[in-house]
């Protein structure tokens, strides 16, 4: 009987520290899986669900997050939408816990999104990350690897020959904020 109780006993603290092995390894993969998950994941997560984010310039923008990539997110404001750099994003306010990969292979930088509104032809307004200007406003006439180029535009009116007031390139690196009316495809 002292036998099986010993055996017993081994048996019990064998399992107890199996489960401790277990516990610890699970804990462990699940701090490494959560390392690997980048603030596009956790905006993705928040698809639908409105957010607050604060840019570099100050300036929080509020919106429907409508889509995310790796480089930019999209919000719709009521009748604009909003592409913002993540790596103009100071804060995000509004997140759940929800995280989300990204689905499908095809991955849009920030040049793809520009590249739809300079084929929509569309008018745009550039925050800058400048205290000299705020923002410029103007028509994407053509985007390159890390720059876009504006043909600008007087404000207040339309985009009429007589209204434009020449071109100018910005570096991807000072773009805080794009937008443009809601209609544009994205």
């Amino acid at each position: 009987m002292r036998w099986d109780g010993l055996f017993g006993d081994l048996d019990a603290q064998w399992h107890a520290a199996s489960q401790e092995d277990l516990e610890r390894e699970i804990n462990e993969r699940a701090r490494v899986e959560a390392a690997l998950v980048s603030i596009a994941d956790a905006l993705r997560g928040a698809l639908g669900g409105e957010i607050a984010a604060l840019m570099r310039n100050g300036v929080v923008h509020h919106g429907v997050v409508a889509r995310v990539e790796d480089q930019w997110i999209l919000l719709r404001e009521s009748r604009r939408s909003l592409i913002l750099p993540l790596a103009k994003i100071v804060k995000v306010q509004g997140l759940g816990p929800a995280r989300a990969q990204q689905q499908g292979r095809i991955r849009y930088t920030l040049s793809s999104a520009l590249r739809i509104l300079a084929r929509n032809r569309a008018e745009v307004v550039v925050e800058l990350d400048s205290p000299q200007t705020a923002a410029v406003r103007g028509v994407v006439d053509q985007v390159g690897a890390d720059f876009v180029v504006l043909t600008q535009l007087a404000d207040g009116v339309g985009r009429g020959r007589a209204n434009q007031q020449g071109g100018i390139i910005v570096p991807f690196t000072a773009v805080i904020a794009v937008m443009s009316s809601g209609e544009n495809e994205f």
